[in-house]
């Protein structure tokens, strides 16, 4: 039997070798989920807590993922409307304003159309636990399994808040996928491990080995991808902290 002993802890994280604003790391998750194909095209919005008044930092509406800076993103108020920003956001941004009303540690909410789970939102089925990867999502996933057209207001937001619930991983069916994080850091590796798990299942892993591998995903695990997808991303292109 494999061993599900998590007492690893590294001992030293290779570092980034800069100092990142939040509003920086949030640039930065727009590129690397670009990079590995988590959009589709110029669709798809994030959204991160900035302050203590509920306000959002937010992709900007009209910008790939890809072409994203730090100094392109959004501020609005926790009610959708535009503080500042060069660019309008998505008419959209109540997919998310409800979820970071109601659910303290939802700090980053991640909505686009990346491919395997848009396939799994057309059949209307969630995701299995087959991959080892997928257990950090293990009792976290949910299926909003009615589709009510556009999120364009504070009540359909509040509707779809209520469908999500506490669930970190979210297939909204006939349209797409929420991730939702307590960090920056949290909400990539979640989206970027998200899409790899939505293929059709074949095995689901036996739920007494979930719960360390949940555990080690999201301790050491977290900040090794982080670090690198950051390093990585700096080395291409660092425009993207400006």
């Amino acid at each position: 039997m494999a061993s599900t002993d998590t007492t690893f802890k590294p001992r030293a994280m290779p570092p980034i070798g800069v100092d990142l604003t939040e509003r920086q790391k949030l640039a930065c998750l727009h590129r690397i989920l670009a990079g590995i194909g988590f959009n589709e095209n110029m669709a798809g919005h994030v959204t991160m807590t900035a302050d203590s008044d509920g306000n959002l930092w937010a992709s900007p509406w009209g910008l790939w993922w890809d072409e994203v800076d730090a100094s392109d993103l959004c501020l609005v108020s926790p009610d959708g409307e535009l503080l500042d920003g060069a660019w309008d956001v998505s008419p959209a941004i109540f997919v998310h304003t409800e979820l970071h009303r109601t659910r303290p540690d939802a700090r980053v909410v991640v909505h686009n159309h990346p491919y395997h789970a848009t396939l799994l939102a057309t059949l209307g089925r969630l995701p299995e636990i087959t991959h080892q990867a997928a257990c950090m999502f293990d009792g976290e996933l949910a299926l909003v399994d009615e589709y009510q057209g556009q999120v364009l207001d504070q009540d359909d937001s509040a509707w779809l808040a209520a469908r999500v619930g506490a669930a970190n991983g979210v297939i909204l069916a006939s349209h797409g996928a929420l991730v939702i994080g307590s960090s920056v850091e949290e909400a990539t590796y979640r989206s970027a491990t998200f899409d790899r798990i939505s293929g059709l299942p074949t095995r689901e892993i036996a739920a007494a080995h979930r719960g360390a591998l949940k555990d080690a995903f999201r301790t050491h695990a977290l900040d090794a991808y982080w670090n690198g997808a950051v390093r990585l991303l700096l080395a291409d292109d660092a425009t993207v902290l400006n």
